[in-house]
């Protein structure tokens, strides 16, 4: 049996890092009894009403591709005390003949225990809301008191005894220049064009959140501007989570929420606030229109320097690169393209894989190099499959060592995770190999091919569905020229 043990504690207390090493000691007993292979630990140290978990997602996906024939864990809240996620990793595992054992033995399908699954996760769900419910109560009497309940304080304001206090840097004048620049006419996006140029921090730098962005983003100006803690009022209270398991908020109306009024520094006066409030709402108005159109490149056009989509301007007729567009040319290069002329190379290409894949000459030379392809892959396949049966027996090897204490927990961590590292690399080789050995033949898959180019060349024009079925994606580079991978390219096929 291949294991897969998830282990979950709430927080990273040092009381709570204690309980994920007394975990590891009863999983470490309870396979040393059954003589069980260890597939991976997944650990996390998070809520388990979310099912957000970095090491719970990368279980679900090796359970969905079948890595391990067992889950365990201390007991089900250890995987979820959320009802719709421990049933959704009870169907995953059932789909991919998976079995979830507890050690306290509540559920153990391999036994047929699995009756009183939906009974237990409603429970664990019941205890999470009851604890959510005291918090926000908490939270809410702080709030009442005039203390400041969040982590991290509005950009231009820094923490002090629960009170916020302004900030001694330039992030108080930045926020009043992002009121002035917005009264003076400037949106979202050109506000924020302004500060990245001129190497304003992010409100993400400027708290040091992990990975924070070095652009400011429109949508961040607009959360400054309609943010009412800038007046000196606090007002706490403005949106809540719809339930216990789900991170979605939603907003309560104004007169449920928490007002202090007066309870630190202003940073902008009443009056300019409202003058913001009232000039957003008339721009909002006045901008409104239908959805935009999706372009016959949306979604496969990519800068080839900076990696980001291109965008599609009505007035150029064409695309260019979202990160010049957003952000200006000190972020990068217009990369433009004609979407007229594009259209040209594609249709261009097309018929000239038409016209390629007509002749029998080329059918002829794919067929044998498929033949010997295949041939080659049945080779590598063997020696796969040898080299993978060793890489268990050592795993099996390993197991009986950590059974007797020959070998520390350490020790067998970092032998079992080079084993896993290699043994899935050679696990997805084999699978190509045998997706290989049991495709069909490759001048089929070719005619067929050549079916579809024959029939879009009846059509006058390219089609989204010509586009959808050929085009992987196409980079642009900043002389506009462009770099066209399709799903499909015959030629390479035919090279050595």
């Amino acid at each position: 049996m291949r294991c897969a043990i998830y282990i979950r504690v709430s927080t990273d207390k040092e009381e709570q890092k204690s309980s994920l090493e007394n975990q590891r000691s009863l999983f470490y007993q309870y396979l040393e009894d059954r003589g069980w292979d260890v597939f991976d630990f997944y650990v996390d140290v998070e809520s388990g009403t979310t099912g957000r978990r970095e090491n719970l997602q990368r279980l679900i996906q090796d359970a969905k591709a079948r890595k391990f024939d067992v889950i365990l864990a201390k007991e089900l809240s250890r995987l979820a005390r959320n009802g719709g996620l421990s049933y959704q990793i009870r169907d995953i595992a059932m789909e991919n003949r998976i079995h979830i054992v507890t050690l306290d033995n509540a559920i153990n399908t391999l036994e047929g225990k699995g009756e009183m699954f939906g009974l237990y996760a409603w429970m664990y769900e019941q205890e999470s809301q009851r604890t959510s419910t005291r918090i926000k109560a908490a939270l809410s009497s702080k709030a009442r008191k005039g203390e400041f309940k969040g982590s991290v304080p509005p950009y231009g304001y820094r923490l002090q005894n629960g009170k916020l206090i302004l900030a001694e840097d330039e992030t108080p004048n930045n926020v009043k220049r992002i009121f002035r620049m917005y009264l003076e006419g400037k949106g979202f996006d050109a506000i924020a064009r302004t500060l990245t140029r001129e190497g304003c921090p992010t409100p993400a730098q400027v708290v040091g959140k992990k990975n924070a962005g070095l652009y400011w983003q429109g949508t961040s100006v607009k959360k400054i501007l309609t943010n009412p803690h800038y007046v000196g009022d606090l007002v706490q209270g403005r949106q809540t989570t719809i339930s216990v398991t789900s991170k979605v908020r939603e907003e309560i109306p104004r007169e449920q929420q928490i007002v202090t009024e007066n309870a630190h520094q202003a940073i902008i006066s009443r009056e300019d606030f409202e003058a913001v409030q009232r000039y957003m709402t008339g721009r909002k108005r006045q901008q409104a229109k239908p959805k935009a159109k999706k372009h016959l490149f949306t979604n496969y056009l990519f800068c080839a320097d900076c990696g980001k989509a291109l965008w599609y301007v009505h007035y150029r007729k064409g695309y260019v690169c979202g990160n010049y567009y957003k952000h200006g040319k000190h972020v990068c290069s217009q990369h433009s393209v004609k979407e007229k002329e594009l259209i040209g190379v594609v249709l261009t290409d097309i018929r000239s894989m038409a016209e390629t894949l007509s002749e029998n000459e080329v059918m002829g030379r794919l067929e044998t190099k498929t033949l010997q392809a295949r041939k080659q892959a049945k080779k590598q396949l063997q020696s796969l499959q040898r080299r993978i049966d060793k890489l268990k027996e050592q795993k099996t090897g390993l197991i009986r060592l950590l059974a007797s204490g020959t070998i520390t927990e350490t020790e067998y961590k970092e032998a079992t995770e080079s084993s896993n590292t290699e043994l899935f690399t050679l696990q997805e080789q084999l699978k190509s190999f045998q997706s290989l050995q049991a495709s069909g033949s490759t001048g089929e898959s070719i005619a067929r091919f050549k079916k579809e180019l024959k029939q879009f060349m009846k059509l006058r024009e390219l089609t989204p569905e010509m586009v959808h079925r050929l085009v992987d994606k196409i980079e642009v580079k900043a002389d506009g020229s462009v770099n066209i991978h399709y799903k499909f390219t015959p030629t390479a096929l035919l090279s050595a």
